[in-house]
């Protein structure tokens, strides 16, 4: 990614949510370290921000400002190789990968209300996230997976496996749930990308040298992870054309 230009910065507050699919970068400063990514769909309070800039990415000009975010309004997965201390008020991401809130849900809900079978649905925004992309059915093609509040008050997650022709809605919670799971109202949420290994670490705690080879998932498709600060949910992906939890 090449930085055009840059300037200072001036007060700017608002909600908006990553659009990027494989995460936004989030910086120490303007020009500083990379501590990590916020993953697609997630929230983001914007504090300050920078003059108008271009950047380019993939051959791609992107217009937008380096903007100052309180990295505590969302959820920052932090990169192995960043092992300093930070301020999480006063970290720098590129809002041309961010779009405003009301926008980002109008985008969410023109996508549901085209499938008959969501219209007694509707999107659980009271969540910092509620909308993701990805290939979590393996054939190379972006489905969306949402947080919906179902007819009955469940907190479900719907995925809509789009195809060439067509498309298929795959559920998650409520009372038929294959996992028990009646309501996915998980702190944590978002994509785990293709080709990256996972394991069962209920506490948290495994390194990856520490797991059995037979134990790590690898897919050559995106999986997804629900989790809470209690350790509840765990990595859920498709396989033999069902659902299938790791914990």
């Amino acid at each position: 990614m090449l930085l055009l230009s840059i300037g200072s910065l001036a007060s700017a507050q608002g909600i908006y949510h990553v659009n990027s699919v494989d995460g936004l970068t989030v910086r120490t400063s303007i020009s500083g370290k990379k501590i990590g990514k916020i993953p697609y769909g997630y929230q983001v309070k914007v504090l300050e921000k920078s003059d108008p800039l271009v950047i380019k990415d993939d051959g791609k000009s992107i217009s937008g400002n380096w903007v100052k975010i309180d990295g505590k309004s969302t959820q920052i997965i932090i990169d192995p190789s960043f092992d300093e201390s930070y301020d999480p008020q006063g970290v720098y991401v590129f809002d041309g990968y961010l779009t405003n809130q009301k926008d980002f849900i109008k985008q969410a809900e023109n996508k549901i209300a085209k499938h008959p079978a969501l219209k007694d649905y509707y999107l659980a925004t009271s969540y910092k996230v509620f909308a993701i992309k990805g290939d979590f059915f393996a054939d190379g093609i972006e489905d969306d997976v949402f947080r919906l509040i179902s007819p009955d008050g469940n907190v479900r997650i719907m995925a809509i496996n789009n195809k060439k022709v067509g498309s298929d809605i795959y559920g998650l919670g409520g009372p038929k749930d294959p996992f028990g799971i009646a309501d996915y109202h998980f702190d944590y949420f978002y994509k785990v990308p293709k080709n990256t290994p996972f394991w069962a670490d209920g506490n948290g705690t495994k390194l990856m040298n520490q797991v059995s080879k037979n134990d790590i998932k690898t897919f050559t498709y995106d999986a997804l992870y629900l989790n809470d600060l209690k350790n509840n949910g765990g990595y859920i992906y498709r396989y033999g054309k069902k659902w299938n939890i790791l914990k």
